[in-house]
Order: C-alpha cells, then structure tokens, then sequence
C-alpha cells in the first residue's frame, strides 16, 4: 500500500520530500496528534451539538420525514457553515504562505534550491491542507454519513425507489438503471467537491501570496471573496428554497444553472445529498438528473493545478 501511494504521489507529495519535510516540521512544532484529536472531538461536539440543536428547535416533529430526511436536514446548515470556515481559513493560509517566509529573509533561500519555487509553493499548498485536517475530517465524516443514509434509502420499497425517481424525473429516465449510475454520480461529488474547493481556495489563496507583496491589499482581496461567497450562498440557498416550495416544476435553463451554481460553489453539493432532495430536483429541473455528471466534469482541479503554475511562474520572475 505504501508503495503504490508514493507511486500515485507526484514527487512534492512524497513524505519523504525535503521541502514537504520542511513544512511538516513546522506544523508538527505547533502541535502533532494531541493537537488533531483535540480538535477533532472539539468539531465532533460542535457539529453534533448544532445538528441536535437546529433539529429540536426547527424541525417539525409532526413532519412525515423519515430518519434519513431528518439527519440531512439537521446536519446540512452545521456542515454548510463548517465548509465556509474551512473555505475562509484555507484562503487565509494560502495567502500568508509567502509573506511569513519573506519577512523571516526565508523566501529567497527555498525560491533557489534545486527544487525551484514550484514546489517549494506546492509543498507548502499541500501542508495548507495537512494543516486544515481536522476540519476536512468532519466534513467528509458528515458527507460519508449522509451518503450511508442514501444506500439505506434505496433499499426503500422493496429496492424500486431509484426507479420511482427515475421516473418523474423531467423528463424520465430511460427503464435501464440509468437512474442508479446517477445516484452514484451524486455520492462520488459529495465525497470529492469538497477537497476540489478547499484545494482550489488554499491555491487561490497562495497566488494572492505571490503577486501581491504587500499583506494589506491581500487581506482586502481575501475580505471581498470571503463576502462574495457568503452572499451568493445565502442567495442562492434561498432562491433553491423557494423554487422547490412552489407548486409548478421549475421551467428553463435558469433553474439548471442555479442548482449548478449553488451545488459547485454555494453548499458544495451538499443539496444532491439526500435522495428526497435529489429525487425533488430531477423532478422540478429540467434534466436535473444530469448536474451530477456536470458537476464530475467541473475543471476545479485543473484550476488548482493552473493557479499553482502561475504562482510558480511569478515567483520566479518576481520573487
């Protein structure tokens, strides 16, 4: 096993590298396991405390939910503001990934090694995310448990509840399980978008830290993304909450759209979660059964890898 990860590894990656040995020594002199289940069972009480809280105050218990509907609704608004923590946190990193190692006279001495600026950045964007472990833990702890909840799901009605979906979907799908490979196009985003994110905001985060040398200007930048992603959020969670209370299906390309955005940038997927959920946007959107297979598609990771690249580039010609 160990070996066929270092192979999949890229070279920046492998534990055994200097620079991503340089960055771990740094992290592990702030605190190695003790600190991470420190914080794990800290994020554990939290999530599971505002799971519990939101579901005895909101939710209504005369509601013909059954368990799975009621556990995704409880866990959706605490994992939501985790992922937004998680997202601001990853881009404040990024952005002081430079600017700490410059104003110790450290920058120039890891910029000239052998190993270039490219992956002195990538190892240090790799111990952004050693660094946010705990949080990433809980999320996808959340997401592994939501995904359980939607295996149990499909057992309903004697296993014809994939197919039920499928067939008032808009349009229907075609009586060849073509609604089962989706379902599990919804599972694979909900386990995968949110490392793509807070990839793609720790390498945002440290070209900021490249091209812009002074930390004020970045801080603004980071203020005005942080806002932006909280107000389209929270637009977008109520424009999704009144589409779906309405009587009539939704109708035009507007609705696709929305729920794309909001999936692959707003709650992270977290809406595709639950098979109530899912069968209700494959219903009032048209081919809404088909956002799972765009979302697999969405180039987040190859805009991680570009970011990187030109921060490479600049740091090279700017230093």
């Amino acid at each position: 096993m160990q070996k066929l990860s270092n192979w999949l590894l890229p070279a920046w990656a492998q534990p055994d590298h200097p620079l991503l040995q340089y960055e771990l020594a740094q992290l592990r002199a702030a605190g190695g396991g003790r600190r991470l289940l420190i914080q794990l069972i800290f994020l554990a009480l939290a999530l599971g405390g505002s799971a519990a809280l939101y579901a005895a105050t909101l939710l209504d218990p005369a509601s013909n939910a059954n368990l799975t509907s009621l556990i995704w609704q409880s866990v959706y608004y605490p994992t939501f503001v985790l992922q937004l923590l998680t997202a601001i946190m990853a881009l404040a990193l990024g952005a002081a990934a430079v600017g700490g190692e410059r104003s110790r006279k450290t920058w120039d001495n890891l910029r000239v090694t052998e190993f270039g600026a490219g992956l002195a950045l990538r190892a240090r964007w790799a111990g952004i995310l050693y660094r946010l472990r705990a949080p990433i833990t809980m999320i996808l702890l959340a997401r592994l448990i939501l995904a359980a909840g939607m295996l149990y799901d499909l057992t309903a009605f004697g296993g014809l509840y994939a197919r039920m979906l499928g067939a008032h979907a808009t349009p229907p799908l075609p009586p060849w399980r073509l609604d089962l490979l989706l379902i599990a196009l919804a599972v694979t985003v909900n386990i995968v978008l949110p490392l793509l994110q807070i990839a793609a905001v720790a390498a945002f985060g440290i070209l900021l830290s490249v091209a812009l040398r002074e930390r004020v200007y970045a801080a603004v930048i980071q203020m005005l993304v942080a806002a932006l992603q909280l107000a389209f959020a929270v637009a977008g969670a109520l424009a999704i909450a009144q589409m779906i209370r309405s009587d009539a299906p939704a109708a035009g390309d507007w609705s696709y759209a929305l729920i794309f955005g909001y999936s692959a940038f707003g709650d992270w997927g977290l809406l595709l979660a639950q098979l109530g959920s899912l069968g209700e946007i494959w219903h009032r959107v048209p081919l809404g059964s088909t956002i799972s297979v765009a979302l697999m598609t969405l180039l987040l990771a190859l805009a991680a890898d570009g970011m990187m690249w030109l921060a490479a580039r600049l740091s090279e010609s700017r230093g």
